[in-house]
């Protein structure tokens, strides 16, 4: 029972410190052409929010504000004016904008208005691990308590299939609409966008004749690069023989252990680009995908790109960190559970057999991307301000 109390105390607290009750802001006007915008709480100009935003730029008159930290502010484009995430003016500019637009759960928000209009893209909108009430005894009570708050407030989310759809609508405690759009971050996968591969090879000083393997694992509790891949020879090597070519590896940490992204080893093939500010634009140059329980596979598999799993502790992740919505077996990327299977799947890749086996797996889940989300949803945002 006193733990209990002390967890309600906590969660109050938080409340408090995170504007939830800072109703004095409501002495100042909505304006109708402010959109407010924000990523994984402030790490930047990133995610479908970023696409969104490009084609909403396209409209000189609004007034678009991205909450970013320390730091971030100079890597916003022209048009967008960028505020200091958690801060009082944070504050401000949520409680006077018309639009809310985020990707994750909103830890700083004031009481949300009549007329105001929240606007949730989800971060991992198609994924493997589960989430919210189907992951519910497995997550902080902290965090029960904001994604309630969160999804009583949120008037849209986005869903490029309907698997999506059926997650949000039965996972969210969502009561919104659904809007079968898409998912904006990955337009771009099923676009031409030649900029973006010489924007990378550019980033990475590769030649056009480098191609890319893209190592992007998720994180463990446990915040320690252990059980990731360290020693890549094998891995190029095996690539530039079933496929040909000169191969180099991209290491990209996910956001909650970037910090120990100068844990890994580097040389001249092996690149770190976990402080690359945007994976989509990774995926787009990348020609083969290795991760474990990431939700980047479908997005590189809306592409039709290679993507291959590497999963060393299925059982214990499976145990200690989250249940999954598939069996990891029956999804269509290639399985392995130590570095000579990683390296014999690449030698023995049938891209005919992949394809079909993702054409299938896109049929499962009803798939509907068109690369067309941004445009959509910008236009969607157009008819409420």
């Amino acid at each position: 029972m006193l733990q209990k109390l002390k967890e309600k105390l906590r969660i109050l607290k938080a409340r408090v410190k995170n504007g939830n009750y800072a109703y004095y802001f409501w002495l100042f006007p909505i304006q109708q052409r402010k959109i407010v915008v924000s990523t994984h709480y402030g790490r930047g100009f990133s995610d479908s929010p970023k696409y969104i935003v490009e084609e909403l730029l396209k409209q000189k008159s609004l007034d678009i504000v991205w909450l970013v930290k320390k730091g971030e502010e100079a890597n916003l484009p022209e048009g967008i004016r960028g505020v200091r995430y958690g801060t009082k003016q944070a504050l401000k500019e949520l409680a006077t904008a018309k639009i809310w637009l985020d990707n994750c759960r909103q830890v700083q928000s004031p009481p949300k208005r009549r007329g105001q209009i929240y606007l949730q893209t989800w971060h991992s909108p198609m994924r493997l691990k589960k989430i919210e009430k189907d992951a519910e005894k497995k997550l902080p009570a902290s965090y029960i308590d904001r994604a309630k708050r969160d999804s009583k407030n949120c008037d849209y989310m986005l869903a490029g299939s309907t698997f999506s759809k059926e997650m949000y609508q039965n996972a969210f405690w969502f009561s919104g609409e659904v809007l079968p759009a898409g998912t904006p971050r990955c337009d771009i996968l099923l676009n031409n966008r030649d900029s973006i591969d010489e924007k990378v090879r550019a980033y990475f000083q590769a030649g056009a004749d480098t191609k890319f393997i893209l190592y992007a694992p998720t994180f463990r509790k446990t915040a320690d690069t252990s059980i990731y891949i360290r020693e890549f020879s094998d891995l190029r090597r095996a690539a530039k023989k079933r496929f040909g070519g000169k191969w180099k590896v991209l290491v990209r940490l996910h956001p909650n252990v970037a910090y120990l992204a100068n844990d890994m080893v580097y040389d001249e093939y092996v690149l770190n680009a976990t402080a690359y500010p945007d994976i989509q634009e990774l995926l787009y140059a990348t020609d083969l995908l290795i991760t474990d329980y990431s939700s980047c596979m479908f997005d590189m598999a809306i592409s039709g790109k290679k993507s291959m799993l590497y999963t060393p502790d299925l059982s214990e992740y499976i145990s200690k960190e989250r249940d999954l919505y598939f069996k990891i077996e029956e999804l269509p990327f290639p399985i392995s559970k130590t570095m000579s299977e990683l390296v014999n799947k690449v030698l023995q890749f049938d891209e005919e057999e992949y394809q079909q086996e993702l054409a299938s797996f896109n049929k499962e889940i009803g798939l509907f991307e068109t690369g067309t989300a941004a445009k959509e949803v910008a236009q969607k945002i157009q008819t409420f301000i």
